[in-house]
């Protein structure tokens, strides 16, 4: 991406080239060998050729002359005007010219004086007079009667940047001995030189160079830029061969100075960086723009916007000026409000928000919404542009797309936070998610840890769980008529003994033995048909998936020729398998014509026959019942079917009572697999963290959260049973009996507490009643068998040197640990509503800006604030200014803080502005 492509207001990185030479210089050999032919080295093709190489910006650094600097000017502002008209030179691109000079010192040790893009090359021969250089220019072998400090101080008098040129190299002011730290320059002329205020940088060629060891407390406070050096378009010293990315708002020297000052990693980096930096990239996610129209205080008559950058931008100004309205606003259109329902309803910021989502009735009603009130965020995802819309009585489209003319309603209109990821806190949430807000804490890590799935999993557990629960409830109610089945069938087996007794015994057995052989053979050749029927639906089920036509070509004719072998095999077993059923059927049918069947028919009906013989003298001889052992044998039979169904019950109860504890198992398998995940998490999270300390402790540690648990899993949300579940100073109870438990312990503990409410052991009065009443609903006993707690997050900060339990803490401290924490991890953008209340200088420095400018080289950070030290010293990339008036809130300014006059609103709605800009810069030599 080039740099002119940039699309995000605030500072951008720019490629600077800080060292070239034109042929002003007398030692570039090969231009002054062209000069007067048709390779002569011109304005337009120098020009050019940084073009080519992509250099945004470009340091014009002769030795000791300016001769070629207002040719270039006047050579580059004249394709300025041919690109005005659509007629540049082709490979023309954007290019600032910083004029310069490398000027040649006494004692032999070369400095550039890098100029502001305004000045000419009369400001370098003004400035080649005030150090005494009298030889000739262009060329090097003269030198200056000044020392290096004083040519230094020259330069920086006159309002440019002084950087030592190539000074680990040949004529450079930090070159070592041969292997060894000791400098080549007497150490005091170079403690003289790094002395120098203002001198914020110096060039350095190559990374492996030893620094000497007299001045070596100066190391770490220089920034080490590179330039081309280029004599020529040979070899490798040409354009683009060596540069150094620059982070400004524009390209101005005033940005320089800025940049050099905040120096290596944060505001300057090589061209040479080998640490994976890529100084156009940006967030996957990242929000674009907020607009907020027809709010009670902003947006009326004007629709109020905030462009946003893709790393820090800092959104300030006084008291009821609208910065919150902002963070509110964002958090109503990204439907983030369930973060502060976690917290509570009646939880400061929770109220907070419910204030601010009121639709106001007039000047003095509270509320900050109207019923026309429209906020929009646009949203980049990659390369897809979206737009959030909320809307007062939640009416239109939630989700907007935009397809390079206009927005139109996206495809899918869900809004959450896998799809539009943001960190929202502001400092009451986070100080309430230090103390009691722990839960909500939690989601946030299971969000940023990816536990969704594993929390679907140990629910689906639990679902199968009490599925199976439901299951043997059925069996046992099933179960629960075996005894009154095995009586009456001992009753009946008595009355056909009694019958059997008689004379015509012989015919009841054989009748009765008939009439069991009958239901036998029957039940045989039914199951012969349900094979053969199954056998018939398995073929109709072997069907393999078509493949796509368009999957496959010509090419491909070795696999399609394999897929026509398979299906003509499954083919044959299908024909096979409906053989098979065939033949199952034709078992039943030979079977049915085979002697033996039919000869054991025949004896099935003289048994019959002889039966029917007897119950026709018996009621001839005046016997009452003359069908008794017919239907007592009919239902001996059914009672006898009934007892096998019990038998295959009872197995399937045991099988089904061994997955029910496998289920339950596992259950706690996946719960465990949720805690070792977030363990894992917040270690790698917190692995460098000076700050703070968080772990993860399994099934929770505190007896008001286990309380919470305990009572909406038996139903009591008030406050009754407190001297069971857990008396008032947290001392006593249920609750109290578990969370004291070791993490060892936690297990065995949770089953006795479960193991009490099941079986009432040493529960007394009316909880016990109530819980009996509650054993009354089948499904109780199933969440608690599956119950387990949540895990809970003991917190610590550093105090001196140990650590200390955050309850422990004010305020500030605790606020301060929680910060850290969630800015140790994620990528999405994160927002911040004044993190640094409550936090004393000291914490806000070494905490809030040093995390800042870790941050937003991965993510992005909006962070409404009224300390200047987190804008100024975190280096805000981009800056607005909020202010109130005519009853209304608006963007003042908005800007990066290298534009004077956005310093100057810092410093005038910020109390302390000006200080924190003058500690930062006090080296530059600028005006506030």
């Amino acid at each position: 991406m080039a740099n002119m492509d940039w699309p995000y207001p605030g500072s951008r990185w720019w490629k600077f080239d800080f060292h070239t030479h034109t042929p002003a210089s007398k030692d570039t050999s090969a231009w002054q060998r062209a000069i007067g032919t048709d390779d002569e080295i011109t304005p337009d093709k120098w020009l050019l050729k940084y073009m080519a190489a992509e250099i945004d910006c470009v340091a014009i650094t002769d030795h000791n002359s300016g001769a070629w600097v207002d040719k270039l000017k006047s050579a580059y502002a004249a394709m300025e005007e041919l690109d005005e008209m659509e007629l540049a030179p082709e490979g023309f691109r954007k290019l600032t010219l910083y004029p310069g000079v490398e000027i040649s010192t006494h004692g032999g040790i070369h400095v550039i004086a890098i100029f502001d893009p305004g000045a000419t090359s009369s400001d370098i021969d003004s400035l080649l007079g005030k150090v005494d250089y009298s030889g000739t220019k262009g060329d090097s072998d003269s030198v200056t009667s000044k020392g290096i400090a004083e040519v230094m101080q020259a330069i920086l008098s006159v309002g440019a940047v002084p950087i030592p040129a190539h000074a680990d190299r040949e004529k450079g002011l930090l070159q070592c001995q041969p292997d060894s730290k000791k400098s080549q320059v007497d150490a005091h002329t170079l403690r003289q030189a790094l002395s120098v205020e203002g001198l914020l940088a110096l060039e350095w060629c190559d990374n492996s160079s030893a620094w000497p060891e007299c001045v070596g407390n100066h190391e770490s406070r220089l920034a080490r830029v590179q330039g081309s050096d280029c004599h020529n378009f040979q070899g490798n010293n040409v354009p683009g061969s060596r540069y150094t990315w620059v982070k400004m708002a524009s390209p101005t020297l005033e940005g320089l100075r800025l940049a050099l000052l905040d120096g290596n990693d944060i505001s300057v980096r090589r061209g040479d960086d080998t640490n994976g930096f890529a100084p156009f990239y940006k967030p996957e996610h990242l929000i674009k723009a907020i607009e907020i129209e027809s709010a009670q205080y902003i947006g009326n008559g004007r629709v109020a916007r905030l462009e946003c950058s893709p790393f820090f931008n800092a959104i300030v100004g006084g008291r009821g000026t609208g910065k919150s309205t902002v963070v509110q606003a964002l958090r109503l259109a990204a439907r983030r409000e369930q973060e502060l329902t976690q917290l509570g309803n009646d939880n400061e910021p929770r109220v907070q928000f419910d204030a601010f989502c009121k639709v106001s009735g007039g000047r003095e009603a509270k509320g900050a919404l109207r019923a026309n009130t429209e906020i929009r965020v646009e949203w980049l995802q990659e390369d897809r542009h979206l737009r959030l819309c909320w809307r007062s009585g939640d009416q239109g489209v939630d989700v907007e797309e935009w397809d390079g003319d206009q927005w139109h309603e996206s495809h899918s209109q869900s809004i959450n936070h896998s799809r539009f990821p943001v960190r929202i806190f502001s400092q009451g949430q986070i100080a309430s998610m230090a103390g009691s807000g722990r839960q909500t804490l939690l989601a946030i890590i299971d969000e940023a840890a990816g536990i969704e799935s594993l929390q679907q999993a140990f629910e689906d557990a639990r679902r199968v769980f009490f599925t199976q629960r439901a299951s043997l409830r059925e069996l046992d109610g099933k179960l629960a008529a075996e005894p009154e089945v095995n009586r009456k069938l001992e009753e009946i087996r008595k009355k056909l003994a009694a019958l059997s007794r008689t004379d015509q015994a012989t015919v009841l057995r054989a009748y009765s033995q008939a009439k069991h052989q009958e239901e036998e053979v029957r039940t045989l050749f039914e199951q012969l048909q349900e094979d053969a029927n199954s056998i018939e639906e398995l073929a109709g089920k072997i069907v393999p998936g078509g493949w796509s036509v368009e999957a496959f070509s010509d090419q491909d004719a070795g696999i399609l020729a394999l897929r026509k072998d398979i299906d003509t095999q499954i083919a044959e077993i299908r024909t096979n398998l409906l053989e098979k059923a065939q033949r199952f059927r034709g078992l039943i049918e030979t079977s049915q014509q085979d002697a033996r069947y039919t000869q054991w028919r025949s004896q099935l009906q003289e048994a019959q026959q002889a039966h029917d013989k007897l119950q026709k003298q018996l009621a001839e001889q005046g016997v009452s019942d003359p069908q008794a052992f017919a239907r007592l044998t009919e239902e001996k039979q059914k009672l006898e079917a009934q007892c096998k169904a019990f038998e295959r019950m009872k197995a399937d109860r045991v099988a089904l009572d061994q997955k029910i504890k496998a289920q339950r198992k596992l259950i706690f398998e996946r719960r465990q697999a949720i805690t070792q995940s977030r363990q894992a998490f917040v270690q790698k999270a917190l692995a460098n963290n000076d700050h703070v300390r968080i772990t993860v402790v399994p099934f929770g540690y505190d007896p008001r959260q286990t309380e919470r648990e305990l009572r909406e899993l038996i139903g009591v949300t008030d406050d009754r049973f407190a001297d069971d579940i857990l008396n008032e100073d947290a001392s006593e109870g249920l609750a109290f009996e578990f969370s004291r438990s070791s993490e060892s312990e936690k297990m065995v503990a949770l089953k006795a507490l479960k193991k009490k409410i099941l079986d009432l052991e040493g529960l007394r009065g009316h909880f016990r009643n109530y819980l009996i009443r509650n054993h009354e609903k089948p499904e109780f006993s199933d969440h608690i068998l599956a119950w387990a707690p949540e895990d809970d997050l003991r917190i610590q900060y550093k105090r001196g040197n140990s650590w200390s339990d955050i309850q422990t803490g004010s305020q500030g401290q605790r606020s301060a640990a929680l910060l850290a924490f969630l800015l140790a991890f994620g990528e999405e953008p994160i927002v911040l509503d004044q993190p640094e209340d409550d936090l004393d200088n000291h914490l806000i420095y070494d905490l809030i800006v040093q995390q800042i400018r870790e941050n937003k080289q991965r993510r992005q950070l909006i962070i409404v604030t009224h300390n200047p030290n987190v804008v100024v010293n975190g280096d805000a990339d981009l800056v607005h200014v909020m202010e109130f008036g005519r009853g209304q809130c608006f963007v003042q300014q908005s800007g990066a803080l290298q534009e004077s006059e956005l310093r100057k609103e810092v410093c005038r709605v910020m109390e302390g502005g000006h200080d924190a800009f003058s500690r930062r810069w006090k080296r530059l030599g600028v005006e506030v």
